[in-house]
């Protein structure tokens, strides 16, 4: 059965049990007319305490239900009802005690008096309509309110009072006014029965807005109950005396309005029942579906050619990986292991061998927002071999943009660094055996121009002029080369000094004039820079820089250097107005052994130069950057910039 089917099972229930009431009732009726209210109460001597006796027990339970269920939504209303019937629990035991029937002398256990049963009759009810009415009104004790953890304190208390109001109620039975009077009901009893009647048919209406605006059956069937409870109250001005046929008709109803109080938290809790029943099933179902997709992805992923990991927001925990992934790494994953355990178990290393911090990981970075590409790192297998890694990763955001959690690709590349490393190692020693014939035919151009200056024909003169000239630019791209090799096998450490950009930048300038009589190097200087570099280093790419600026400018024309300072760092720009770089190159033009212009254009020479790839290589040993703006057919200004000395950052312009 569906919790949507709970309503109707309720509905045939309550239908049953109206009509097995309407059973009893009439049937109590029949007889009391037959026999009138003598043989009543002599078959019936114990009818009385049995219904207050079912009553009481049927208060204690419908407390119960109120009390739980205030614990479970904390809204006030179930806390007021629970105290009701809790009151009227205790109440009617009094009244049992004191019922005059239970012994032969007219007396009951506790009381003397005939009437103080009725005195605890009148009060219960009282109370029980007075709490009920406060319940739809009532803003404390709900969840978050001041004070809200002191409702079993004010249970207690409640109770407590109630107990000594009712020993003091027989210990003083003798003061205390009269309610009945040879069986017929006083004045001020049929007073305090109406009171009672106005407070249940207000609370009635009460009820029954509530469940308008809220569509909670309790407070449908509560508000049934009440109008019950208060036609029973009329009931009693019908005879005006005990022991007649209202007033037994009227403990049916009693019986009848506290049933379906009763009724309607069981049949909630029912339905709250089946409903938790199905969201567990439903829970079970999408736990089912998750985890068949979980195995879809481990398969998926584990077919995968490269390494691929998920972690968790926002310790980085692990959370699935693949086989490959466990290949590269050398050792088995350890699963919910955060960002720090996998740096110092994973043994994971920078390039040049330093250990990585949990924060340079790939996966941290994704977990902080940005995605990284292309980190390297080294990771020392247990058979103390080194594997190379390629890793990117990504930052994974839920519906709301939130990150939480992180993927991890990467790829074994020991092979292509071996790759690397021969290729350095063959371009080294290549560079190194020509420099000995290039150095040799240098010198034999050199003395062949002292030996005969100009040639015994003018074009001897000009071909001796080509070979120095050409073998100057291969000694200077195998330089170049050897450069290249040497930054990325055996970096030599920095010698750093204190100078002025700005006077080294002159002298650069100066020495480079005398090369061209087409161009026309302008330096412009806004004041001292000094910077702590190494002078060497920087003056290399002041010189590669201008040196491709002149290139570029096949034309001839104005080559503009400019040097200041902005934001704390030294910065460097050359412009020129040559060929410029085609958009669809510029992105490559700091990559070794490319060149930014395509053959057969303006400015092509057939020899690719490393002058920028080695300049951006050295601008990033000092923390420096290096970049360019470039229009085909305009020019390009290339810029640097590396930090300031200390005591030197000035604000220049922009």
């Amino acid at each position: 059965m569906t919790s949507n089917e709970a309503p109707q099972l309720g509905d045939r229930i309550l239908r049953r049990l109206l009509i097995a009431f309407g059973i009893l009732a009439v049937l109590h009726i029949a007889l009391a007319l037959w026999w009138g209210p003598g043989p009543i109460i002599a078959v019936f001597t114990w009818y009385v305490p049995l219904m207050h006796g079912f009553l009481a027990l049927s208060a204690f339970g419908i407390a119960f239900l109120s009390f739980g269920r205030y614990q479970v939504l904390r809204e006030p209303a179930p806390f007021w009802i629970g105290m009701g019937f809790s009151s009227f629990a205790l109440l009617s035991v009094f009244y049992l005690l004191s019922w005059p029937g239970l012994l032969s002398n007219e007396e009951g256990l506790i009381a003397q008096r005939p009437d103080t049963s009725s005195w605890f009759w009148h009060l219960k009810f009282s109370i029980l309509a007075a709490f009920l009415l406060a319940s739809v009104p009532a803003r404390w004790p709900r969840a978050n309110a001041i004070g809200e953890q002191w409702w079993p304190r004010v249970a207690v208390a409640w109770m407590a009072l109630l107990l000594v109001l009712s020993v003091l109620l027989v210990a003083y039975e003798q003061l205390l006014p009269p309610l009945l009077e040879e069986g017929t009901f006083t004045a001020p009893n049929l007073a305090w029965n109406l009171a009672i009647i106005v407070a249940f048919l207000l609370s009635c209406l009460a009820w029954a807005r509530r469940y308008e605006r809220t569509g909670d059956p309790v407070f449908a069937y509560g508000a049934f109950a009440q109008l019950i409870l208060a036609f029973a109250m009329v009931t009693t001005f019908i005879g005006g005396r005990r022991y007649d046929l209202w007033w037994y008709w009227q403990r049916i109803l009693e019986v009848g309005a506290f049933l379906l109080v009763l009724f309607g938290l069981l049949s909630e809790y029912v339905a709250l029942y089946r409903r938790e029943r199905d969201r567990a099933h439903q829970l079970e179902e999408l736990q089912r579906v998750v985890e068949e997709e979980r195995q879809q992805l481990q398969v998926l992923i584990d077919t995968a050619p490269v390494g691929i990991i998920f972690h968790s927001g926002p310790d980085g925990r692990l959370v699935l990986f693949n086989r490959k992934a466990e290949q590269i790494a050398g050792r088995p994953m350890i699963a919910d292991a955060g960002l720090a355990a996998q740096a110092s178990y994973f043994k994971m290393l920078r390039p040049d061998g330093q250990p990585m911090s949990p924060e340079e990981l790939p996966a941290a970075c994704a977990l902080r927002g940005t995605a990284c590409e292309g980190v390297e790192m080294r990771i020392q297998h247990p058979s103390g071999r080194d594997a190379y890694v390629l890793a990117n990763s990504a930052p994974l955001r839920n519906a709301a943009g939130q990150i939480i959690g992180a993927i991890v690709v990467f790829q074994d590349i020991t092979g292509l660094k071996e790759q690397e490393r021969l290729r350095d190692e063959f371009i080294s020693t290549a560079a190194h055996e020509l420099k000995t014939p290039v150095t040799t035919i240098k010198g034999y151009a050199q003395m062949l121009g002292k030996w005969v200056p100009g040639g015994d024909e003018t074009r001897e003169g000009r071909a001796i002029e080509v070979v120095n000239r050409q073998a100057d630019r291969i000694n200077r791209r195998v330089q170049e080369m050897l450069e290249a090799v040497r930054f990325r096998m055996t970096p030599q450490p920095l010698r750093r000094m204190n100078f002025d950009l700005g006077s080294l930048a002159a002298e650069v300038v100066e020495r480079l004039q005398s090369t061209s009589t087409i161009h026309r190097l302008l330096l412009h200087r806004e004041g001292p820079v000094p910077v702590y570099a190494d002078r060497e280093g920087i003056e290399d790419v002041l010189v590669s820089l201008v040196d491709n600026a002149m290139k570029f400018s096949p034309e001839g024309g104005d080559i503009k250097v400019r040097v200041w300072i902005q934001d704390g760092n030294a910065v460097v720009s050359v412009q020129d107005r040559g060929v410029g770089i085609p958009q669809e190159r510029q992105s490559h033009i700091f990559e070794p052994f490319y060149d930014a212009i395509p053959p057969g254009a303006p400015g092509y020479r057939g020899v690719v130069a490393l002058s920028l790839y080695l300049s951006k290589l050295n601008v990033g040993r000092h923390d420096g950057n290096i970049w360019f703006e470039s229009q085909e057919g305009k020019g390009s200004t290339f810029y640097f910039s590396i930090p300031l000395a200390e005591g030197g950052s000035r604000d220049g312009e922009g």
